[in-house]
């Protein structure tokens, strides 16, 4: 019986033994994986490779975005006359076609590269010439300041004598000595990779989350603060919108007591403050191509789906429909109640404010004008959007 013990106990040290071995060869595969995905992952972060990200235009009052990506780097080819020539040629098809086919309100710069103007998709060499040489296939269609190669440190035989500070395009081509950066206009050279994704970050768009900061929050009393001081007339600021992240903003507002006065303000991040960068964006036709071009690294999704210059026809002191909203008994106004504290037409509506914040929305359909009672600035906006996808939200009062 002892020896059957013994043997027993020698079993169960073989098999605790055996246990052993195995747990420690788990252990052992399981450090490896994990040092081998932090050498991938460390790989990955210094790769020049990288996606950049394109946020897309708002689609509501309230800015959004959704991403898709673009390779930043391919892969070199052989640099030698052939391919200067080749790029040569192609530049002078860029340049045909920025010349013919340029959208209305012109292309835009979406983090450095050329896109047409909805911003979500660069233009891509076989969108210029179906026939490009192969070798061409992966270069990079930039929109880009010519003043903006300063940040370059390492340049080539680079033409660029030119400070110009608009907007053109480049074709960037990534060889085996760096990248073959030129234009028909201005020549071009050798950048280096370094240098080169220096260039391209002088675009990146991305400055953090966009928002519209509360009405009530310090943030939003300080840039109201600030609108009302440039604003550089006696008046109550009314701000129709205001869209940040944590470089830029965008402004829209009026008077209270002038409501036919509207300014669009960008404004722009300074230390823990905010100054006023342009006002004038009411008065351009196409205000995203405005942007764009003096401050192309502003995420375009911060602006209001509306552009204000393509409203003419705003009214104010409508009085001539008070008799009719007194008679609709279900508005709620009285005679007491008159006249308007506040009142603007833009776009077949019209918004009233009475005295004892009694809020009216009238939508004209077909030459017949209705009339319909809010209790808030956000049933005024639910109920403008029942008519059309894209009311003009900026005739409410909302201060």
């Amino acid at each position: 019986m002892k020896n059957n013990k013994k043997d027993s106990g020698n079993n169960n040290n073989n098999n605790n033994n055996n246990n052993k071995y195995i747990i420690t060869a788990i252990v052992c595969i399981v450090v490896i994986c994990a040092l081998m995905f932090v050498m991938i992952k460390r790989s990955a972060l210094n790769d020049d490779r990288k996606d950049v990200t394109i946020i897309e235009e708002p689609r509501t009052t309230e800015p959004t975005s959704e991403t898709e990506t673009i390779e930043l780097s391919p892969d070199p080819v052989t640099l030698d006359d052939s391919l200067y020539e080749a790029v040569g040629d192609f530049n002078e098809q860029l340049k045909s076609y920025c010349e013919n086919n340029a959208p209305e309100g012109g292309f835009i710069s979406a983090y450095g590269f050329l896109c047409r103007d909805t911003g979500t998709q660069p233009v891509g060499v076989s969108d210029i010439d179906e026939g490009a040489d192969e070798r061409l296939q992966n270069a990079d269609i930039l929109y880009i300041r010519p003043s903006d190669f300063e940040v370059c440190e390492n340049l080539e035989e680079l033409d660029i004598d030119s400070l110009d500070d608009e907007l053109k395009p480049f074709t960037a081509v990534l060889t085996d000595k760096g990248y073959l950066v030129s234009s028909a206009e201005y020549g071009g050279g050798l950048v280096s990779e370094k240098d080169y994704r220096s260039l391209i970050m002088r675009y990146n768009c991305a400055h953090g989350e966009i928002r519209s900061p509360e009405r009530d929050s310090a943030l939003f009393e300080k840039i109201y603060t600030l609108i009302s001081q440039n604003w550089g007339a006696e008046g109550t600021v009314d701000i129709k919108y205001m869209g940040i992240d944590d470089k830029y903003g965008i402004v829209v507002a009026n008077l209270v007591e002038n409501p036919l006065e509207f300014r669009e303000f960008l404004i722009m991040k300074a230390g823990n403050d905010w100054a006023v960068r342009s006002k004038e964006l009411a008065k351009q036709d196409n205000v995203k191509a405005y942007v764009n071009n003096k401050y192309p690294d502003m995420e375009l999704a911060l602006l209001p789906y509306y552009t204000l210059s393509d409203y003419d026809d705003f009214r104010t002191d409508l009085f001539g429909y008070y008799d009719q909203i007194v008679e609709l008994k279900d508005l709620g106004v009285t005679e007491a109640d008159l006249p308007a504290v506040y009142c603007l037409y833009s776009d077949n509506f019209i918004y009233y404010e009475f005295a004892n914040e009694k809020r009216i929305v009238g939508h004209l359909d077909d030459d017949v004008l209705s009339f319909y009672k809010v209790n808030s600035t956000d049933e005024a906006v639910a109920l403008m959007s029942k008519f059309t996808d894209k009311p003009p939200v900026f005739i409410i009062k909302f201060s």
